[in-house]
């Protein structure tokens, strides 16, 4: 059975299916969903959550063992399955796990964007057929700012059609972005404020004086124009460039071990090792999809010459050096740098 996000409690309030199916490939309204059906099994009796995060290397027979096991706390538990890329090896055993639902479990299982084709499988159809299928569709442009004026009301905050479309201009369409902006809204202005363009104007030019680590999401999400405006704010409010420098390598560093980790793990997983917020893994995520070791090495090594530069060894321009560090990290081809001229600079 198909469903639609808004309908999930009146779903449930009815009937307690044994199969919830979320999907799509927006992180934040997949997770609000999945929210939402954990926030409502408690009611139905379920008072175990069973949390199992699915990558290539993934045992099934953990998660075909625990639903043929009793449990030992409760009568009823929740297993709460995600799968960010799908594979043969786990489209057999969710077919197995279908063949296996019973009164005691309910299966949340959230999966990455299913297209006509996907959604035709024999596997998916009868999985579907079994439970309850919420997919999830991106905001069309055209439809964001009236979404962002309905999220902002969800927290007692009123914003104008100017200042809705501002935002949604400043960041690009990302919904987790644009969640972001309205919560700091609420801490600068305070709840039931009515928020108008000029405002939005004030807080995005304040937001780049709170700290440096502004910079470290713009540049991970690859926004090279907001990047480049935060790395000028932070020079004109007189931030040492050693401190910038510290947040560029501290990045790099955390890319680099994530990438070593992906191949053994999900980048999820991965980040989790790190102990990288659930909010900020989506940054890592973008920023991963536009680097590989060599672009990591390069900034690495250019890196050490912006470095020696602020310690007087290199004639390197320090502004020229950290905005042709920020661009790369966006994921941008900067001119031919001291690293391809010089051949001394890459020893």
């Amino acid at each position: 059975m198909k469903i639609k996000v808004e309908q999930i409690e009146q779903t449930i309030n009815k009937q307690r299916h044994p199969l919830y199916i979320i999907s799509g490939d927006e992180t934040l309204l997949i997770q609000e969903a999945c929210d939402r059906i954990r926030k409502i099994l408690p009611t139905k009796g379920i008072e175990e959550r069973l949390r199992f995060v699915v990558d290539a290397q993934f045992d099934w027979q953990e998660v075909l063992q625990e639903n043929q096991a009793l449990s030992l706390f409760s009568s009823q538990r929740l297993f709460d399955i995600q799968i960010d890329k799908l594979s043969e090896k786990h489209t057999k055993a969710l077919t197995q796990l279908g063949t296996e639902l019973n009164n005691d479990n309910i299966i949340l299982l959230c999966l990455p964007k299913l297209d006509a084709r996907s959604q035709k499988t024999k596997w998916f159809s009868k999985l579907e057929s079994l439970g309850v299928f919420i997919q999830i569709w991106p905001i069309e442009s055209n439809r964001l700012g009236q979404w962002l004026q309905k999220r902002a009301s969800s927290i007692d905050l009123s914003l104008t059609k100017d200042a809705a479309a501002l935002i949604c201009e400043r960041n690009e369409g990302n919904l987790l972005a644009l969640s972001q902006e309205l919560e700091k809204l609420v801490l600068i202005h305070g709840p039931g404020s009515r928020i108008d363009e000029q405002m939005i104007a004030e807080s995005v030019s304040d937001s780049s004086r709170y700290s440096i680590y502004d910079l470290s999401d713009r540049i991970l999400m690859g926004k090279v124009k907001e990047s480049l405006h935060c790395l000028q704010q932070l020079d004109a409010e007189g931030v040492d460039n050693n401190i910038i420098l510290w947040l560029l390598n501290r990045e790099i560093q955390t890319l680099d071990k994530l990438m070593q980790a992906s191949t053994k793990m999900s980048i999820r997983q991965a980040c989790q090792k790190q102990r990288i917020w659930d909010k900020r893994i989506p940054f890592y995520e973008s920023a991963l999809s536009r680097h590989n070791i060599n672009t990591l090495n390069y900034m690495q090594r250019y890196m050490a010459l912006v470095d020696q530069t602020i310690k007087g060894l290199h004639a390197l321009d320090i502004n020229t050096g950290l905005r042709n560090l920020v661009m790369m990290f966006c994921g941008v081809k900067t001119v031919p740098t001291e690293l391809d001229i010089d051949p001394l600079s890459r020893l």
